[in-house]
């Protein structure tokens, strides 16, 4: 049975206070058009736009908001605005906020977050995609809502969560060629089930994982659309309740859930590690004494001398990747750190090395490689990704978002042996060694992670020992996962 409500408010265009925001009434007439597919009861969902955005109308909805939404189970909210405040205090504008007293003329972030804590529902979801208002004839409004003010709130809520589409003074972008405000066409994705990123098996998606994918789909998006950088960080306050469940998707994208879910997972690399000599690093001179211990001067004397190393392997990798990929250059963040990293960002996925001292024997040095934050299976299995980084890893780790309790998992797999499986486990249960009929790598679970070990040369071969094994063993890092510390 449907028991969620919303609450969707569109300003689009004001009489005075600020330019339009393109695409804000109809990216909010498909959510709510997509909402009762999700779990929402039509009756409960209420769409403000055009000329129902001003400051009267809304606060008439908001006063009228608990009897609407009536003994629903959760809320959700989403706003699309631009915001400023006034000392300390955020404001979202209205159609008829005026420049001479915007603050009077617009409703308080406070203001609003108070009238929602008054609806019955336990779990309330605030989406707030507001693009900064800047009011040049008034000094005293400043450009996007407080932080530090919007932070506190949803950190004080029993239960509030607040999503931001971008840093309060950063712009939220939209794209003409895509015709949607970049956050709000992954929203819609993300609600409609096309796609299946951060859903559970049951196909319960809750405010955390929406973030995780908006935080990572908005960035690659935006690359693509500006021909210059440009900067938007989607951001999630009160992590306490981010446990919400914003909508239901099971009926739309079936049982299962995604194998490479954000929900499940902190990130999966592709990982190689390397041993090295300090004398061979670029910046070495023979003036140099060498590290004899693994201390903080010999960490930070390594990626001194190892500068020179990391900006020539990021400056081959990065000609590879244009080459096999057809990457645009706009399409390519690169950078070689000072504190001994280097990363290449593209559309599909971040290229890193690190160079650490190895503390075993602090006169050596480790080289690590990793790709991470993959846009899916197919684009690893691509001839582009073999042609770069075929011959260069060994390892897929799977990072757990949260500890896992070895010793169950053991028991488990003990309880009721899937074909071809054995496992063996360390005598305190902090790590398990799982050997899989017909690979001859190795996979290694411990509180933290699962790494897939095999022959380098071949990322694809690891990728599907790895999906093999979430297939066998799909509940870890689910529901037996353990509170960080225990």
């Amino acid at each position: 049975m449907a028991d969620r409500a919303a609450l969707v408010i569109a300003v689009e265009t004001f009489f005075e206070a600020g330019p339009i925001v393109p695409y804000a009434a109809a990216d909010c007439a498909e959510l709510v058009r997509a909402l009762p597919a999700v779990g929402y009861a039509p009756g409960r969902c209420t769409l403000l736009a055009a000329h129902r955005t001003t400051k009267a109308v809304i606060e008439a909805t908001l006063k009228r908001l608990p009897r609407v939404a009536g003994d629903a189970e959760s809320l959700l909210v989403l706003i699309v605005s631009r915001g400023f405040h006034v000392k300390n205090r955020g404001y979202i504008a209205c159609a008829d906020t005026i420049v001479p007293d915007p603050a009077e003329t617009a409703v308080s972030v406070a203001d609003l977050v108070a009238a929602l804590h008054k609806v019955k529902a336990k779990e309330i979801t605030l989406l707030l995609d507001l693009d900064p208002l800047v009011l040049a004839e008034n000094k005293a409004a400043q450009p996007g809502i407080d932080a530090a003010e919007f932070a506190g709130l949803m950190n004080a809520s029993p239960k509030c969560v607040g999503l931001l589409a971008a840093d309060p003074e950063e712009r939220s972008f939209e794209s003409a060629q895509l015709k949607h405000g970049i956050w709000r066409m992954h929203l819609l994705e993300a609600l409609t089930g096309k796609v299946r990123s951060g859903a559970t098996k049951s196909g319960s998606l809750t405010a955390a994982a929406l973030h995780a994918f908006l935080a990572d789909a908005v960035p690659r998006t935006l690359r693509r659309a500006y021909e210059t950088p440009q900067e938007q960080t989607p951001a999630l306050y009160g992590g306490a309740n981010a446990a919400a469940v914003v909508a239901e998707l099971g009926t739309l994208i079936g049982s299962g859930g995604d194998l490479l879910d954000p929900a499940r997972m902190k990130r999966v690399v592709f990982r190689a590690d390397s041993p090295g000599h300090v004398k061979d690093l670029a910046g070495y001179r023979k003036t140099h004494t060498l590290p004899d211990r693994a201390n903080e001067w010999a960490r930070k004397y390594v990626n001194r001398v190892a500068g020179p190393d990391i900006k020539a392997d990021l400056d081959n990798t990065f000609d590879m990747v244009r080459e096999s990929f057809g990457y645009k250059r706009k399409d390519l963040d690169v950078s070689a750190e000072r504190d001994g990293l280097g990363f290449i960002r593209t559309p599909d996925f971040e290229y890193t090395v690190t160079v650490n001292v190895n503390e075993d024997e602090p006169s050596d040095v480790i080289w690590r490689r990793e790709v991470s934050r993959l846009s899916g299976p197919e684009f690893v299995r691509s001839e582009g990704f073999r042609n770069v980084f075929g011959s260069m890893f060994n390892k897929l780790v799977f990072e757990f978002s949260a500890p896992v309790d070895v010793a169950d998992f053991v028991d488990r797999i003990e309880d009721a042996p899937p074909e071809g499986v054995k496992v063996t486990v360390a005598s305190d249960s902090g790590a398990a060694v799982v050997a899989l009929a017909g690979f001859a790598g190795r996979v290694s679970v411990t509180r933290d992670a699962v790494t897939i070990e095999g022959q380098t040369g071949n990322p694809s071969s690891l990728l599907e020992q790895f999906l093999l094994f979430l297939r066998k063993f799909g509940g870890l890092g689910e529901p037996k996962a353990l509170p960080g510390g225990q």
